[in-house]
Parts: C-alpha cells; sequence; structure tokens
C-alpha cells in the first residue's frame, strides 16, 4: 500500500524539480527571455515612472486677450496669474495674433476679456470670459478650464463682497453671505494628484502579465520550433504527468517575481516618491493566483504560435487592448457588457484593481477578496486550458516524430 502511494508521490516530485530546472535552464540560456524580464520589468518601469515624474503641470502658457485694457480687467488677469498652474501672456493685441501663438504650441489656451467688462460689471450687468482650450491634451485642458473657474469663482466673490460692504455690511457679514457654504475638499491616497502616482501603480501591475506571457511565448515557442516540448518535459503524456509541469512553471515564475516586485515597488517607488500603503507579505499573498493564472494563460495561448517572434508579435498586440481593459484610460463601467465580460477574464483586470487597492488605498488583505478569488478562479480555468493545450503539443510532437522515423524506414527499405 505504501509502495503504491509512494512511487506516484515520488514521480510527481522528480516531474516538479525538473521541470523548475528544466525552465530555469532554458530562461537563462536565452538572451531575450532574460532581457525581457530585466528590460520591461525594471528598466522600462523605470523610465515610464522618470517621464512621469513631474506628476503635475506647474505653468501650463495662457494667452490673456485683454479687449477691456481697464484696471478691473488687470485686477483679473493678476488673479489669473497667480492661481497654481497658469502663466499668462498678456502682450497679444487681438485674437488672431493669440490664435498663431496657440497654433505654434506657445500658448495651450485662450482666454479673452470683453470690451466694456468693468463698465458691465459697475453697472451690475452680466459679462463673459470666453476660453479656449487644447481638449486633445486632456491635462493641459483640465488646467487651463480649472484654473479659470477657480478665478471667476473668486473674482466674482469679490465683486459680490465689495457691493455688499457698500450697502454697510461689516466685511465679515460680507463675506459670509456671499459664501454661506463652504467647500473643504481633500484628495484621497493620491494627495498630489499626480498623474505618475495614479498611472504607474497599474502599469506595473500590467508589466508582470506582459512580461510572464512574453517570457512564456518565447521559449514555448523555441520548443515548438526545435520539437523538444516532450524531451523537456517527458512525462506530459502520462496521466497526471501535466500537473506537476504546470505548478513548477507557475512556482518558478512566482519566486522570479518575488524577487523583481521589491525592486519595482522598493527601489522605483521609493526614488520617485509613489506611495506604498501595503506590507511585502500581503503584496506576495495577493500575487500567488495572479502569477499563476498568468502562467497558466500563457501556457494555453503559447499553442498558438509555431515560432518565438509570433509570441512576441502577438503579445504587443495584445498589450494595448489590455491596458485599455484594466480600466487605466476609461472607466470599465463605461463599457459594453461584451467588453465588461471580456475584461473579466483577463488576470491583468483584477490583478491590476488589487494591486492598486493594496498598495495605494491602503486596503487589507480582506478587502481584496473579491479580486484574490477572482484570479483563483481564472488560475482553475485557464490550468485546465493549460493541461490541454501541453497534452495537444506533446501528442503532436510525437505524432510527428512516429512519421519522421517512419519515413526513414521506408527510405532505408528502398
Amino acid at each position: 500500500m505504501k509502495k503504491k502511494i509512494y512511487k506516484p508521490y515520488h514521480r510527481i516530485k522528480i516531474s516538479y524539480w525538473n521541470t523548475i530546472a528544466t525552465e530555469w535552464n532554458s530562461i537563462k540560456s536565452d538572451k531575450a527571455v532574460i532581457s525581457t524580464f530585466l528590460a520591461i520589468s525594471i528598466i522600462l518601469l523605470f523610465v515610464y515612472t522618470y517621464v512621469y515624474s513631474n506628476e503635475v503641470i506647474l505653468e501650463v502658457p495662457v494667452a490673456v486677450v485683454n479687449q477691456d485694457a481697464t484696471k478691473t480687467s488687470r485686477d483679473y488677469i493678476e488673479m489669473l496669474n497667480a492661481s497654481a498652474g497658469i502663466k499668462t501672456i498678456t502682450s497679444f493685441a487681438d485674437l488672431q495674433a493669440a490664435k498663431h501663438a496657440y497654433y505654434s504650441k506657445k500658448v495651450m489656451g485662450i482666454v479673452i476679456i470683453p470690451k466694456d467688462f468693468e463698465k458691465n460689471i459697475r453697472n451690475g450687468r452680466p459679462t463673459a470670459i470666453s476660453t479656449y482650450a487644447d481638449a486633445s491634451n486632456m491635462v493641459f485642458y483640465k488646467k487651463v478650464l480649472e484654473n479659470v473657474s477657480i478665478t471667476n469663482g473668486y473674482f466674482n466673490a469679490g465683486i459680490g463682497i465689495k457691493k455688499s460692504m457698500k450697502q454697510g455690511n461689516p466685511i465679515t457679514a460680507a463675506k459670509q453671505n456671499q459664501a454661506p457654504i463652504q467647500a473643504l475638499s481633500k484628495s484621497l491616497f493620491n494627495t498630489s494628484s499626480g498623474y505618475a502616482t495614479y498611472m504607474i501603480p497599474i502599469l506595473t501591475g500590467l508589466i508582470v502579465q506582459l512580461v510572464i506571457l512574453m517570457g512564456i511565448g518565447i521559449l514555448h515557442g523555441s520548443r515548438k520550433e526545435d520539437k523538444k516540448i516532450r524531451t523537456h518535459f517527458p512525462r506530459l503524456l502520462h496521466l497526471g504527468g501535466t500537473i506537476p509541469v504546470l505548478l513548477g512553471k507557475a512556482s518558478l515564475y512566482t519566486v522570479i517575481f518575488s524577487l523583481i516586485i521589491p525592486v519595482q515597488i522598493g527601489v522605483v517607488f521609493t526614488i520617485f516618491s509613489i506611495p506604498v500603503r501595503s506590507s511585502l507579505l500581503t503584496i506576495y499573498t495577493f500575487l500567488v493566483p495572479y502569477v499563476f493564472s498568468v502562467v497558466f494563460l500563457g501556457i494555453a495561448i503559447s499553442s498558438l504560435f509555431k515560432r518565438r517572434e509570433e509570441s512576441i508579435v502577438f503579445l504587443v498586440l495584445i498589450s494595448v487592448p489590455s491596458l485599455m481593459l484594466s480600466g487605466l484610460s476609461y472607466p470599465l463601467e463605461g463599457f459594453s457588457s461584451f467588453y465588461q465580460v471580456l475584461a473579466k477574464i483577463i488576470p491583468s483586470t483584477s490583478g491590476i484593481e488589487g494591486f492598486v487597492k493594496l498598495t495605494q488605498m491602503h486596503a487589507s488583505l480582506l478587502e481584496v477578496t473579491r479580486e484574490w478569488l477572482h484570479l483563483w478562479g481564472l488560475t482553475l480555468l485557464y490550468f485546465i486550458l493549460a493541461a490541454i493545450s501541453l497534452k495537444i503539443a506533446a501528442y503532436n510532437e510525437l505524432k510527428h516524430h512516429k512519421n519522421q522515423h517512419l519515413i526513414s524506414f521506408n527510405l532505408r527499405q528502398k
């Protein structure tokens, strides 16, 4: 009885450790895979973070066409110039000159103060400040409109307070009448409202998926070209032979990323002051099903590739849709039902969501249980598909070897 139990266990154990050794040797001997892990995992993340390290746009040049040329209009320009993020340029005689500067990219927006601006304010008549902003660049567009709106609000409040004081009200009462509700706003988690703090954690989670898929695709493509799948993993066609192979591969990539992740969040994030609000152990625990599901997905789809180059082209093409479906550029709730379902079967969607909650929102592992369990569900799904894919690949390779052997035998008989 003990022998019956020990024999299968021993075979599984040997197959498991042989898989880890074989996969590790393949990674070490393949420069393309090594460069993929190093260049994309660390160097690319470092470069992206450096590009967006300024976080917030501080001085957006804006053309101001002052058609009124009065003290009130100049006060408005001074107030606009004092706002954070705007640098006003007033050396424009008319709108055409400002348009020329805009099309030359010297300014990112145009503000027009109309004629009779001061006169209309004094007479209690409405007046309008026209603002034109470059909507093709959302960062500049938001900054220009936000600062002009804030300036308009303060300027209107100042006018209201002065009118109230003229009616004999003290300044305290005038301020209270003008703004009975005080708005206090505070940015949560991303306290600087910076673009890098928002984007880099999402990109880090996506890089995990991209690197693993590319590495597995390159290695599997090489083995298919050389017909070495059965040579490297000889027990694939045996009953239960795929289980230790798949677990061995997943374990190895998990260990590799347990070394890469501290460099990403411990070095890159620290250098560029991107907060990490979770312990490394919690992040590791969450990433286990994420890495496992991505590994099994990579093995499952690698049957599509006959050559290693095909995997790189394919994965580069799907990296952009994966980024879109992660919710980075547009909320998932805004997609149609089809794309929402598609997003749910891609590991990076739940992986990124949980990773961001842990590192940026100070969530506990219990608070990302939904994403964690969803990743385990994907792990099971892709484990089954990967097992089928490996079985088919090994069977096709065996069939090819038999055909080659038969052809050689026939040639010798002739």
